[in-house]
């Protein structure tokens, strides 16, 4: 049991210690989108995927613990989560678990948080591109006037809406 314990603890650091580092990423895709290197972003993207596979594959290897670890405390394999078993373990590894998952949980908090913060900035970014992009179709296009019959109808250029009269 100590075994499985200790190799359970070793795949939850690992997993911090990759969720540190998509949180770098993340603060470097913020300013990636800040600054507006498309590039730079692809980049940074690249990576956080490369990232995520890594964690996944870490987080299939925890959840096999976890249910190793169930099996052998009497718990159903679906039951057992990092809490619950921190709470059952006593003692030294106990406590090692506990802090382990407050740090697991902190950093996923962080991680969440700069998710967030970037997605809203690519929101807003999209925002503006579109507003630009409508700006710039209604100059080009010309833009729409009022004929006398109250209908729409395509100005002759795009400053004589200016100058119609009704």
């Amino acid at each position: 049991m100590q075994t499985l314990l200790a190799e359970l603890m070793a795949i939850v650091r690992q997993e911090i210690d990759q969720y540190r580092k998509l949180l770098t990423l993340l603060r470097r895709e913020r300013g990636r989108i800040v600054r507006g290197e498309l590039a730079g972003l692809v980049e940074v993207v690249r990576k956080k995927e490369a990232i995520t596979k890594g964690l996944a594959t870490l987080a299939e290897s925890r959840l096999s613990l976890l249910g190793r670890i169930g099996a052998e405390v009497g718990d159903t394999e679906s039951a057992i989560t990092l809490s619950r078993l921190a709470a059952l373990i006593p003692g030294e590894t106990g406590d090692t678990l506990r802090a382990l998952l407050t740090e697991f949980r902190g950093v996923v908090g962080l991680l969440v948080a700069a998710s967030d913060v970037n997605r809203t900035l690519l929101d807003r970014s999209l925002e503006f591109v579109q507003g630009s992009l409508e700006i710039f179709r209604t100059v080009a296009t010309g833009p729409q006037t009022y004929g006398s019959g109250g209908r729409f109808h395509e100005a002759a250029h795009p400053l004589a809406a200016l100058n119609q009269t009704a």
